[in-house]
């Protein structure tokens, strides 16, 4: 028994795993630090090859080496366009972490995070996770396969994606802001209730040490804040991540 491996699928599963590559291994929960490499280009192969016998397509033809590392160079760059979607959605999280921490008087302390592997502040470590977990739930890897295969069809391997939307890369990633402020916006609220307080009374009371006091007060009231306001950051985050979704749609059909 012989077995033979048509040179054009192989080519073409190669160039597609580039792609699936750069859309994962850019993205928190399948970064270097969790997966090993070799697990991860095993996984990018697999699925590379997967999706060129589930998705009817045709491998543009690759004459020369220089047309091979221009049509990797594409893969990679298409692959990264989806990547940026979800880093704007782990980057919302951060950015709240940050804005909290420091409003708590967390800001100048770090932990490591164990999903990028570099310092990062405390409630956002722990805001990171819970969206990474919320990404899961909600099937948001299903969601990551099915724009991969709806960029195969738009996209053949080897095929460049000169129409891109840079405008629409730039407008999606305000959402990070957005919806960062949405997750802290709660705790921000109590919290500048809390120093309105302090402020009153530091004047009716000059007595009191109202500096030392605040540390205290601000951390209680944020941490009783950021527990109540749990049950409004699952909204919060579907909505997160269903833009992601819109936005993966529009990368991978070509459509701004």
């Amino acid at each position: 028994m012989t077995l033979r491996i048509d040179p054009v699928w192989l080519l073409g599963t190669l160039l597609l795993a580039t792609r699936i590559a750069a859309a994962t291994v850019l993205t928190p929960i399948f970064g270097p630090s969790q997966i090993p490499g070799p697990i991860r280009a095993f996984i990018a192969l697999a699925l590379a090859g997967m999706l060129l016998l589930a998705v009817p397509t045709s491998i543009v033809p690759i004459e020369s080496s220089v047309d091979l590392a221009v049509a990797a160079l594409g893969e990679l760059v298409l692959g990264a366009s989806l990547a940026f979607g979800f880093l704007v959605a782990y980057a919302a999280t951060q950015i709240a972490g940050r804005v909290l921490d420091v409003q708590l008087g967390y800001g100048a302390a770090s932990v490591l995070n164990p999903t990028t592997q570099v310092p990062a502040p405390l409630l956002g470590s722990v805001l990171g996770m819970a969206a990474i977990a919320m990404f899961l739930a909600l099937d948001g890897h299903h969601v990551l396969i099915r724009a991969l295969m709806l960029s195969v069809e738009r996209y053949p391997p080897g095929t460049l994606a000169l129409d891109l939307d840079l405008g629409e890369h730039l407008r999606f990633s305000s959402a990070m802001f957005t919806f960062g402020l949405a997750l802290a916006a709660p705790v921000m609220l109590s919290l500048l209730l809390a120093d309105i307080a302090l402020a009153v009374m530091s004047r009716s009371m000059p007595q009191l040490n109202v500096f030392v006091l605040s540390f205290s007060v601000k951390i209680v009231l944020g941490l009783i804040g950021l527990a109540v306001s749990v049950k409004f950051a699952g909204g919060v985050l579907t909505a997160l991540f269903e833009s992601t979704w819109r936005f993966w749609e529009q990368v991978a059909t070509g459509q701004g």
